[in-house]
């Protein structure tokens, strides 16, 4: 199956601290993702573990399960995203820069299963169309 992936790197005035923090709240996920909302929140500990969420892609719905594959404090964290159509991931790798914080964001997918090699290929340009401003918005909402 083709895997398809994108990334972007974005700065913030936010401290690393700052940003594993932020990184905590499926909400800040959601707008790298491109979902209209979460729920079903998992914490353990005061960090994230898993959640659901709901988005429109290309003119479809899509629903899903994210859970954390990966939590470093403070340097990296990576999401396994699984809807019906579509799986993959994204990692936010946290770099400390002179002037705050530098977030390497990659976000890899697939298509699952008949569906989800029909509308892999609107999927996939939707994200591509979006992904770099979701990034920095990411980035934005850090401070």
């Amino acid at each position: 199956m083709p895997t398809t992936s994108f990334q972007h790197r974005a700065a913030t005035p936010a401290s690393p601290e700052l940003v594993w923090e932020r990184l905590q709240n499926p909400d800040v996920w959601a707008e790298v993702a491109g979902a209209d909302e979460t729920s079903e929140h998992v914490f353990d500990g005061g960090q994230l573990r898993s959640f659901r969420f709901s988005a429109a892609v290309g003119g479809i719905r899509y629903h899903g399960q994210a859970r954390v594959t990966e939590a470093r404090p403070h340097r990296t964290m990576t999401l396994s995203v699984d809807t019906n159509e579509v799986k993959g991931g994204i990692q936010v790798a946290i770099v400390p820069s002179s002037d705050g914080t530098m977030l390497d964001v990659v976000m890899t997918m697939r298509p699952n299963g008949i569906v989800g090699t029909m509308v892999f290929g609107v999927v996939s340009s939707a994200v591509s169309n979006t992904f770099a401003d979701s990034v920095e918005r990411l980035a934005a909402s850090m401070a």
